[in-house]
């Protein structure tokens, strides 16, 4: 390890941290380094969930009204089905009781705020206490290592403009970021050949030991790399989310970077959720940070069964978020992981609920299913695509070169094989296909996704 490397980790890191206010983080990444058993995990999560219905109750308006409509009475707090009682809390529930939703606990200066990316609709505002700020760092710190990362490390960034760090901005903050975060940024709009080239060039002349990356960022970079046949430099990780992760996309960054690929599922609200180890057998729950509910028709799904995920999180004590719907579908890994690690696994992360089509017969298709035919085909087009009713989609390509004969009957066929043979389809070619405000690049979005349809035919 280098001189710099070392000065970061044990001397400039640690006064960042103090002149922040931060310097609890190296505490907390004390406690989560600690290798409890199965049944420790579960006592403390129960013991931490008690803690905060007990501080939402006391402290927030929003929770008092609406833990005592649903019923839950304090002395219920420390029972295992005392979430089960409670109705979900939607993005729409939050934005119109935000101020409700804050801790009385806390002064507004104490109140930090952000709000999310908005990929797929509005975004959402929110606030967060410090501590919560500086748990959440531990939390993302914690899965870092298990990718072979440690402060004082280098880092290229892939992501969105809107989601880069602040302190890349301005020269004392790139003073900070030198003596700190150590991040090199990629720019995924600037996708000039002179640009990519030189990023290369400055890459490996960096020599990060981490990749951090939402996975259509990287791609840009990776395809550029195989293209021009430039090997880069080798770091010991890719840690992908924000995005789904292809399968295709994980090979890529595999054959190009030559290292392990890993994927990490997160929101801003709710910070890592969960993060593959390296035997790579699903995603491991943060149960520290939170607890996560998979409900397929309102009920507990079992291993395998694709359900909306809920997330209680445990560490936001300023705007408490108690079974937050986030809006994303996946399923429970079943049978121990072969790392060892008693976290529960994530077996996959499907995606949001608007990214699930519906077939004909009205069971639903998750959306990166058409996306892998599309990417098996070959065409070297960009694809989005758009679901307006069960047997109607609107699908946006916006091709690098043109495409062979037949191509567009090749991607028809495929795509009525997973939705039924009456599906209309509308072809648009398009100069290119724009991000989401957030930055992120929306394959598939369902204007009628079986949740919401399900939802209005209840009334």
């Amino acid at each position: 390890m280098s001189v710099t490397a070392l000065m970061v980790r044990h001397v400039t890191y640690r006064l960042w941290a103090w002149r922040d206010g931060r310097s609890s983080l190296f505490q907390c990444m004390a406690e989560l380094r600690r290798q409890p058993t199965e049944a420790d995990l579960q006592a403390g999560q129960r013991r931490r969930l008690e803690a905060m219905l007990r501080h939402a109750y006391g402290t927030v308006p929003f929770y008092r009204t609406w833990f005592d409509r649903a019923g839950l009475r304090p002395s219920e707090f420390g029972e295992p089905s005392a979430l089960q009682k409670l109705p979900l809390l939607s993005k729409e529930i939050i934005r119109e009781n935000l101020s409700q939703l804050c801790s009385t606990r806390y002064r507004p200066h104490q109140l930090y705020p952000d709000s999310t990316g908005g990929s797929t609709g509005l975004p959402l505002r929110f606030f967060r206490d410090r501590e919560c700020i500086v748990r959440r760092k531990a939390q993302e710190l914690f899965f870092d290592q298990w990718m072979g990362y440690r402060l004082g490390d280098r880092t290229a960034l892939f992501v969105a403009p809107v989601h880069m760090p602040q302190t890349l901005d301005g020269w004392k903050a790139r003073i900070r970021n030198a003596t700190a975060e150590r991040l090199l940024a990629f720019d995924p709009y600037a996708i000039s050949d002179a640009y990519l080239g030189d990023f290369a060039a400055r890459y490996n002349s960096y020599k990060p030991h981490l990749v951090r990356c939402f996975p259509n960022s990287l791609v840009i970079f990776a395809e550029f790399l195989r293209r021009r046949g430039i090997t880069p430099w080798r770091p010991r990780a890719v840690s992908c989310t924000g995005e789904n992760l292809y399968p295709d996309q994980r090979a890529l960054f595999a054959e190009v970077f030559q290292c392990p690929v890993f994927e990490k599922y997160g929101t801003f609200e709710c910070g890592v959720i969960a993060c593959e180890c390296r035997a790579h057998q699903g995603m491991h729950v943060f149960v520290d940070g939170v607890v996560v509910e998979i409900l397929m028709d309102g009920r507990p799904a079992s291993p395998g069964q694709v359900g909306r995920i809920v997330v209680t999180d445990l560490y936001n004590h300023g705007m408490p978020l108690i079974r937050y719907d986030i809006g994303d579908l996946a399923s429970w890994g079943s049978g121990p992981c072969a790392c060892g690690s008693p976290l529960p696994r994530l077996e996959r992360v499907w995606g949001r609920d608007r990214d699930i089509l519906v077939a004909q017969d009205g069971s639903p298709r998750p959306g990166y299913v058409l996306v892998e035919m599309v990417r098996k085909l070959n065409l070297s087009s960009q694809f989005q695509i758009i679901q307006e009713a069960p047997d109607r989609l609107h699908v946006r390509y916006a091709p690098v070169r043109e495409l062979p004969g037949g191509a567009l009957d090749a991607v028809s066929a495929a795509f009525r094989s997973q939705l039924g043979e009456g599906v209309q389809i509308h072809f648009e070619r398009v100069p290119e296909i724009p991000r989401a405000p957030s930055g992120k690049f929306v394959y598939v979005q369902s204007l009628i996704s079986p949740y919401r349809m399900a939802k209005a035919g209840s009334h």
